[in-house]
């Protein structure tokens, strides 16, 4: 239902404010009366118009390479917006404004200050400051788009003084232009001036600081790059040489404390056999004295003792001297002279062993002090030059500062020479980057009224003010127009709601959405009958909460008998009765439908017959109950056509015949729903009402007065009526009923491609 509600909101809308249209009518005239008032009052108003143009490059006498002291932001904001917009507000100002006013002298002109011709004879100077506000206010910038032109427009009454004023505006503006790009050149020339002495000052200074530092560094190049070659190969070299003396030191070291660990063991072993040197002694101490010197001669492992030529002599004469002193034992007795002689031999040779292996350790431990004393100096040597490429360093960084320094005074002292030079001429050369491309010309025709632009105004206004006055009628409408008018104010439960259907034809498909459950229905042919041909439609559930509502209001005892009626014709009771009877009807109750206006009857064409009798002929004897009831297509549900329209409906329905037929009706069906006419219209319904359990009232949104359905409610309670409810018809989604929550939840869901129908009324 959200395409058919989000439609008929605009529509009833609409359709409430064509109510009121005499208002609208009215408002527009009203307004363009008033707009042509004041169009015949305005003065004619002209404008003048000159053209300005930027000139982003203006022409350099002295070349391209001479740039501008102040190019005022076009050589930088050229193509940027603000530049522009800082113009437009420029040409504006104050300043420019005033100067017009002194160069034309407007401050003593009357007629540029607008005054009357009455007190012009007493009219007095005004200030500068009060003439350039008046100016400013007829003064309009319009830039040209994708150019560099601007439009100087003046206003004014007089065509000739526009002229004037739009031509003086354009030349003060541009000589204002002038006059600032001058002044930032002498400005800047003469800060340019002040400053050279100071650069001049500083450049000597920093000139003098690095002469002295060459001179107490002893810098003869500044070249510090072979310096650095030379130290960097320097250390490079005296680091090998000085990695090449640790390892020989080190292999040194291994070998003298090997030559040590051997010599210590056989000066050991020769020392501990010091008994058996003796001349003297006996046999047993001799021989063990000569197997330890042996044994001290096999210990000498070490490569300097192996390849030690005096060792390997020493060994042979040992050796020879212990035959000769073994040959001499034997010949001779232990304490015989002849002993001593080869003893003395050997002895020697022992002691010169002993001296060899002596100086072959000191010879080793030499070795490593003199390795130990050239690593020293290697390494001393290397620190010094390590030291020297950092001092190298220092004095390069040093230098390079004050050298630096010194470029810097010289470079900031020759651009500001050279500014100032170029600054000087060019302020002689006076060049401007803005010119007056057009003056303006004489206007013929004024600007001022606009009458077809007037008129349209005045006419939208109207409209604006009509549609406002109808929309305060809509609202001051006193219908009904949500549950909390009925609650609240007519005091009355609301039983449900029905929805506004609108459109043409019956060819609309109304699903129920929750869920997607059940399969498409088609298309509804008719719309009164829609609560059978479409049970899972939005208006069956609707129709069945009606229904559900009645059971609740009275669950001990149900209403049997049901009358359904309305205030005035037209508000969908007829609908409301059989989608109520349908809906009890499919509860699985025997249910009967009575046609009871006997006026306009209707629910025969609903049902598509035309029965030759009904309930008026019941009631006068003319056909019996079975003879005049019909048997629907809807299951469970029975119809009682009107029959023949009477002459006098509220006096059969006030019978005893009828009060007997109704008793009838109670054996014979579980619920009766009764059709009656409009009770403002006719008395029918006040008649019927007392007999029947209930009256339930159906009021249409936006249609039924809530004074008028209040008054229908108190006549049917004054009489004797129950009044279960009321039924809201022609509801909308958006409307503020809390419980119309179908609109969100259970909504219709119609084909796109087609019309929707139009719910039928009485």
């Amino acid at each position: 239902m959200v395409p058919s509600d989000a439609q008929s909101l605009p529509l009833e809308q609409l359709r409430q404010l064509w109510k009121h249209r005499w208002i609208v009518v009215s408002g527009i005239a009203l307004a363009l009366c008033l707009d042509a008032l004041w169009v015949l009052r305005q003065p004619k108003i002209y404008a003048a118009s000159a053209v300005v143009q930027f000139e982003p490059n203006p022409p350099r006498p002295l070349g391209r390479q001479v740039e501008e002291v102040d190019t005022s932001g076009v050589g930088s904001y050229w193509n940027v917006r603000e530049y522009y917009e800082t113009q437009y507000r420029v040409v504006r100002s104050r300043g420019v404004a005033e100067g017009v006013v002194r160069r034309l002298g407007l401050q003593h002109d009357p007629d540029f200050m607008d005054v009357p011709s009455s007190r012009r004879g007493a009219f007095q100077s005004v200030t500068v400051s009060q003439a350039a506000m008046k100016l400013i206010s007829r003064i309009r910038v319009e830039p040209v788009k994708e150019s560099r032109l601007m439009n100087l427009v003046v206003e004014d009454t007089s065509p000739r003084r526009a002229q004037l004023l739009a031509n003086t505006l354009a030349d003060v503006y541009v000589q204002r232009n002038l006059d600032h790009r001058l002044g930032s050149t002498r400005d800047a020339v003469r800060w340019l001036s002040n400053q050279l002495d100071e650069l001049r000052e500083n450049l000597s200074r920093s000139e003098d600081s690095l002469q002295t530092f060459r001179r107490e560094h002893n810098i003869v190049s500044e070249n510090f790059v072979d310096q650095r070659n030379i130290l960097g190969n320097r250390i490079s070299h005296l680091s090998e040489a000085l990695t090449q003396s640790q390892t020989h030191r080190f292999q040194i070291a291994a070998r003298t404390g090997e030559v040590n660990r051997a010599a210590r063991e056989v000066l050991r072993l020769l020392d501990v056999s010091s008994v058996g040197m003796a001349l003297d002694a006996s046999p047993t101490d001799r021989v063990r004295w000569r197997e330890r010197v042996e044994a001290a001669m096999s210990q000498l492992t070490a490569p300097e003792f192996l390849t030690s030529g005096v060792l390997s002599s020493l060994r042979t004469q040992f050796e020879i001297a212990l035959r000769e002193e073994s040959t001499a034992e034997l010949r001779y007795l232990q304490h015989a002279l002849e002993l001593r002689g080869p003893r003395a031999r050997t002895n020697s040779v022992v002691s010169l062993f002993r001296a060899e292996v002596e100086n072959i350790r000191g010879s080793s431990e030499a070795e490593l002090r003199g390795l130990e004393r050239s690593e020293g100096s290697l390494r001393g040597e290397l620190s010094v030059a390590q030291r020297q490429a950092v001092e190298l360093n220092q004095q390069e960084m040093m230098y390079a500062r004050l050298n630096r320094e010194r470029e810097n005074h010289s470079k900031i002292y020759g651009l500001v020479l050279e500014r100032t030079t170029e600054g000087n001429l060019m302020r002689d050369l006076q060049v401007n980057n803005m010119s007056v491309l057009d003056y303006a010309l004489v206007p013929f025709r004024p600007i001022k009224p606009q009458v077809p632009l007037s008129l349209a105004v005045g006419g939208i206004v109207g409209v604006l003010l009509g549609l406002f006055g109808a929309t305060l009628a809509v609202i001051a409408d006193r219908t009904v127009r949500s549950r909390a008018d009925v609650e609240e104010g007519l005091r009355s439960p609301v039983l449900g709601f029905l929805p506004l259907v609108s459109g043409r034809g019956m060819r609309n498909q109304y699903k129920y959405r929750y869920g997607e459950t059940q399969q498409p229905e088609g298309p509804v042919e008719n719309l009164d009958l829609v609560v059978h041909s479409h049970p899972t439609s939005m208006i069956a559930e609707l129709a069945r909460g009606i229904r559900t509502n009645l059971l609740f209001m009275s669950p001990d005892t149900p209403f049997q008998m049901l009358m359904v009626t309305s205030a005035s014709p037209r508000e969908g009771k007829t609908f409301t009765a059989v989608s109520l009877a349908i809906s009890l009807a499919q509860s699985g109750k025997r249910v009967l439908l009575v046609d009871a206006d006997l006026r306009r009857p209707r629910i025969h064409k609903v049902f598509r017959m035309r029965p030759p009798v009904g309930l008026t002929s019941i009631l006068i004897g003319e056909a019996t109950f079975d003879e005049a009831t019909i048997t629907t297509d809807v299951p469970n549900l029975s119809l009682l056509p009107c029959g023949p329209i009477p002459p006098n409906p509220a006096e059969l329905l006030h019978s005893q015949k009828a009060s007997e037929f109704l008793a009838h009706l109670r054996t014979q069906y579980d619920r009766v729903v009764f059709d009656s006419p409009p009770v403002t219209a006719v008395t029918d319904a006040l008649a019927l009402g007392p007999q029947l359990d209930g009256v339930i009232l159906v009021v249409r949104v936006r249609q039924t007065r809530r004074d008028q359905a209040a008054g229908v409610l108190r006549q049917l309670r004054a009489l004797g009526s129950k009044v279960v409810g009321v039924v809201l018809n022609a509801i909308e989604p958006n409307d503020d009923s809390p419980s119309y929550y179908y609109s969100g939840q259970y909504q219709y869901d119609p084909s796109p491609a087609e019309p929707r129908v139009q719910q039928q009324q009485p």
